[in-house]
This record gives C-alpha cells, sequence and structure tokens, in this order.
C-alpha cells in the first residue's frame, strides 16, 4: 500500500504556492464554504466565522447539490472552478491554509462515468423499486404543495381549524390546489422552498397583530415539520422561538423515539410493510425532503444521498471517487491529475521532511457537518467552550479489531499515552468491542471493529475526540437514523471524528500514535494533527470537526519534546 501512496511523481505536486508554516493554523488562514442552496449552511457558515473571528471575506458562497454525493465534473464546475476564483479575486490564493466546509455541502465525488462501472448482484431492493418509486412521487408533490402554501403566509390569516399541526390544509385556506404537472425540477424546488422559509421567518417578526402572528407562526411550523421532519421543525423552534410553539426538548423525545423504532425497521428482513413503515418514519424524522432524495434513489434514479455501494476488492485501491474535502486538498493542481487511487500527501509529517521546506499546492481541509445543521452547529459550540477549560476526562482505546497487525499502532499509543501523560487510559484487546454503557466520562477514544454498527458503549465529555476504524463510517453522515459511527458519535456529542465515504484500506487511516501525541500537546489545532498524520490525498477519509479546535490548549499533556523526532513541526 505504500508504494501505491507514493507512485504519483512528486514533480507534480511542488508547484509552489507558499511558504510551509510551522506556526499553529490562525483564524485569517482559514476559508469558509457554504452552499447558497441551503439557508443552514450559509448561517452556519457565517456563524463559525463569527464566532472563530474569521474575516467576512474569508466567507465563500458557492452554488451546488445540497446531496450527500456529486458527479465529479459537477464538482469540477461548482466547487473546484468556483473556490480557486474566489481565492484569486480575493487576493487570498497565498494566505489560505485551510478549507472549513460546511453543512450541505456535498460529502463524496463520484468516479468520472469513463472509470469502469461497478457491478454486483442485485439485491433485494429491487423488488421494492415501485414502493419507493411511489412513495416519492408522492413527496415530490408534497413539496409542490408546501410551495404554494408557502405563498400565503404572512399574507393571508385564516382561522385555524385544528390545534394540531396536521392536517396542515387545516392551518390554511381550504381547498389546496393541487398542482399540474410537470413539477418544478426537485433541486430548484427546495432551493426556493428554503430561500421562502427564510423570508417568512423574516416578515413573522414584522407582524404586529399578535392573532395574525399566530397563525402565521403556527403555518411556519407545520410547514416546517411537513418539508424537514421534526429535524426542520426543532431548528425553527430553537432559532426563530415561534409563539405557541411545542417544547423544543418535547419534540427531541419524539424524535428520538421515531429514530429507535427506524433502527429496528432496519434489522428486521425487508418487506413490503417494513419498507413503508420506515418510510413513514423518515418522513417523521425529516419530512418529504428526506422521503423524495432516499426513495428517488431507491428506486433507481439519478440521486445518490444514501446509496451504500462496495466496490469489488480487486478496484479498491483504483478507484476514482474520494471525499469532497480530500479532493479539495488538491484544488491548486491541475485539473487533470491522476484520479485513479490514492495520491501521497505531501503535508504528512514524513513526507514534509523529504520536500525540506518546499510547498506543495495543497491545502489542509475539513468539514463541520453531521446528521442535522443543529449537529453541527453543535459541534462549534462544544469546541469553543472545551477550549476554555481543555478537555478532560478518559482516553479509551479498543484493540482486538479484525487485523492483529493493527493493534501494535494501539499499543504504541497506549503506551505513550500511560508514559508522558497523566490521563486515565483504559485499553481493551477483547475482540468484541466495548459493551454498551461500559465507558463513562469518555473524553478521547480510537477503536475498532464493529462495521457500520454504533455500540452505545460511550458517555461523552463536552469536546471528546475520537474515531472508529472501520470502513463507510461516514458514507450516510446525514442521516439521522443511521447507525454508522461518524453520523452516530456526532448525535451523541462527540466534537471531532473522522471516517471514509467507501472503503479506504486500513493504512489509510492516520496512525493513532501519531494523531493524539500531536494533538495532546495543546500546541496544534484539530486540522494541522490530522493533515500532519493523514497519508493521502484524493481519497476516501476526511476530518469532521473545526480545524481550529485545540482541546488542550490551556492543560496540555505532553511537550513536544517527547513526541518523536519530524512528527511535530
Amino acid at each position: 500500500m505504500t508504494k501505491l501512496f507514493l507512485r504519483c511523481a512528486l514533480g507534480l505536486l511542488i508547484v509552489a504556492v507558499c511558504s510551509v508554516s510551522a506556526d499553529a493554523l490562525v483564524p485569517n488562514e482559514v476559508l469558509v464554504v457554504a452552499n447558497t442552496n441551503s439557508i443552514e449552511s450559509v448561517e452556519l457558515g457565517k456563524y463559525y466565522a463569527q464566532q472563530r473571528g474569521i474575516p467576512d471575506q474569508n466567507i465563500a458562497l458557492i452554488q451546488t447539490t445540497s446531496y450527500h454525493t456529486i458527479k465529479r465534473k459537477d464538482y469540477d464546475s461548482q466547487i473546484r472552478a468556483p473556490l480557486r476564483q474566489i481565492l484569486l479575486d480575493r487576493n487570498l490564493a497565498t494566505k489560505i491554509r485551510c478549507l472549513v466546509v460546511m453543512w450541505g455541502v456535498p460529502i463524496q465525488v463520484l468516479e468520472p462515468p469513463a472509470s469502469a462501472p461497478r457491478s454486483g448482484p442485485a439485491t433485494t431492493q429491487t423488488a421494492f423499486e415501485p414502493i419507493y418509486r411511489t412513495a416519492a412521487t408522492k413527496a415530490h408533490y408534497r413539496l409542490a404543495v408546501d410551495y404554494k402554501l408557502l405563498g400565503s403566509v404572512c399574507n393571508v390569516f385564516p382561522e385555524p381549524q385544528t390545534e394540531m399541526f396536521k392536517p396542515l390544509g387545516k392551518l390554511f385556506k381550504s381547498p389546496i390546489q393541487a398542482p399540474n404537472p410537470p413539477l418544478m425540477e426537485y433541486k430548484a424546488l427546495l432551493k426556493d422552498i428554503y430561500v421562502l422559509l427564510g423570508d417568512k421567518q423574516i416578515r413573522l417578526l414584522r407582524i404586529r397583530d399578535h392573532r395574525k402572528q399566530r397563525i402565521a407562526s403556527r403555518q411556519l411550523m407545520g410547514l416546517h415539520l411537513d418539508i424537514g421532519g421534526l429535524n426542520g421543525l426543532i431548528n425553527f423552534v430553537e432559532t426563530a422561538k415561534p409563539p405557541d410553539a411545542p417544547a423544543a426538548d418535547y419534540l427531541k423525545k419524539l424524535l428520538k423515539e421515531a429514530e429507535r423504532q427506524l433502527n429496528l425497521l432496519r434489522q428486521k428482513q425487508p418487506s413490503k410493510q417494513n419498507i413503508k413503515a420506515q418510510l413513514i418514519l423518515m418522513d417523521t424524522i425529516a419530512g418529504a425532503s428526506l422521503v423524495f432524495s432516499y426513495a428517488r434513489d431507491k428506486s433507481g434514479g439519478e440521486l445518490e444521498t444514501m446509496r451504500e455501494r462496495k466496490p469489488a476488492a480487486k478496484n479498491i485501491i483504483n478507484a476514482a471517487d474520494a471525499s469532497v474535502d480530500s479532493e479539495l486538498a488538491l484544488l491548486w493542481l491541475p485539473k487533470d491529475y491522476k484520479l485513479t487511487g490514492p495520491l501521497t500527501n505531501p503535508l504528512h509529517w514524513q513526507m514534509a521532511a523529504k520536500l525540506k521546506g518546499q510547498a506543495p499546492p495543497v491545502l489542509m481541509t475539513a468539514r463541520i457537518d453531521g446528521p442535522t445543521a443543529n449537529d453541527a452547529k453543535r459541534i462549534i459550540s462544544s469546541s469553543i467552550s472545551t477550549e476554555k477549560l481543555g478537555l478532560r476526562g478518559k482516553f479509551y482505546i479498543d484493540a482486538g479489531g479484525k487485523y492483529p497487525p493493527y493493534d501494535e499502532h494501539l499499543r504504541k499509543l497506549y503506551k505513550f499515552v500511560t508514559t508522558h501523560t497523566k490521563i486515565e487510559t483504559i485499553f481493551d484487546e477483547q475482540k468484541a468491542v466495548f459493551r454498551p454503557n461500559s465507558c463513562p466520562d469518555a473524553s478521547l477514544y480510537v477503536g475498532w471493529y464493529s462495521l457500520k454498527k454504533y455500540v452505545p458503549a460511550f458517555t461523552w465529555t463536552n469536546g471528546a475526540v475520537g474515531w472508529h476504524v472501520s470502513s463507510w463510517e461516514a458514507q450516510q453522515l446525514r442521516d439521522p437514523a443511521a447507525q454508522t459511527w461518524c453520523p452516530k458519535m456526532i448525535q451523541n456529542g462527540v466534537a471531532a471524528t473522522l471516517g471514509a465515504v467507501t472503503e479506504p484500506t486500513l493504512n489509510a487511516f492516520p496512525n493513532p500514535e501519531e494523531f493524539f501525541p500531536l494533538l495532546l500537546t495543546g500546541k496544534y489545532t484539530l486540522a494541522e494533527c490530522y493533515w500532519r498524520t493523514i497519508r493521502a490525498v484524493s481519497w476516501k477519509i476526511m476530518l469532521i470537526g473545526d480545524p481550529l479546535y485545540k482541546p488542550f490548549a490551556v492543560n496540555p499533556q505532553v511537550s513536544v519534546d517527547v513526541l518523536p523526532k519530524g512528527l511535530a513541526p
């Protein structure tokens, strides 16, 4: 695998843009990337910049899909090219060292059409395609109706005929006229809906008549519930604080129960009844928008929001798809760089030593993301609040995974932590992962191997950092009901993690005995610790967390002097 990482010609990578800095990453060296097709993405980007003191000119707004995946040609035209131009136009090309991607920006770049087609046996999902197709069509019509209803909010004030948010029509003037086909294309429709929702939220605050404000408020709550499910309603209630709103804690309990029920259904043998019940729960959790994108994907449509594809083993190292973030690291390379497999990361500490100060055009990247925009926002607040007091708690290291040689990395980490710090560290070498509810006060974690099945062993402290060594754990990052490790760790309180969008191979993960010691110095940001220890770019793994996060800044645990020579800049 090492040879595969090194096969890219170094000459391609040593087109100098700026000198590598040994200084810690600072706010004015970070570019915030948000998607104008998502109101939450833009709001989150502005919030993060404000909280971290990042200049306004360092906020880059691009217009792209908000789906999980993006085609290679669209990535080039909608993300890569606009960001290059923004940096050049704002005279930031030599000043930006890190890109932080906000919730709402795509997560995975698909391989180009010219690549070998993916193939495999038909799955049981094909038998249920008519169910998915019907669900997608109904959800599309619902969104079109919601769009029409939105036009009357804050303009017409009929007395609601129900105290409930549903049936939705009883909150509006009856009857509702269904839209005529062809319907507006989904992406454009959803974009217009969210723009209009934002506008109506502002207008709601300007209504002085209490009766009318209450009517419009309930209509908006009903629409948020229909479009974005409980996730959408919770976000609206917590941010806008509309009158007569249900308690957010109550809504969160309903959300948690719906997620629990969905998880139980997913563990059962698929059937028509089971699939329909799952779609109803998805609707409850994240509304018509999720039902449409998920069902359209499962029915064989073009959307790729939640499809889980496992390439044949022989094609893994030649795959041309990658995480958007890993691809963005090569923003300054010529467009035609090699796509069939991983490229060496020149920022890795051992490669950086070989380059002897020459600066290849590689940027650090990270993303602030999660199942919902609220989860992403919590990452920011947790990181900043933790920095003030320092990260405190226990370190859990779970060895005994799939391949015994990798356990040696975890043993080295355990030896380092127990030799050089006073952190209480729990090291386990049993084949089974930590049992549920067995890891209280968890602030740091690394372990394996429970593929795509999060085990709720941990009670995470504020600002916790850790990851699970396993494939595909970031593939369903924005699915609130997913049981993979990245979304569940974030939902349960972790502030920083990393994961793969498809199979990355084991050597692609950072060595834990390098990443964590750097972090424990309190001197280097999360992004620097990751990019000094990740071996590949244009590949599958991405960092999820605030790139400026320094959890041990006020309570450093180790001195740089005890690190392996060359690991620290």
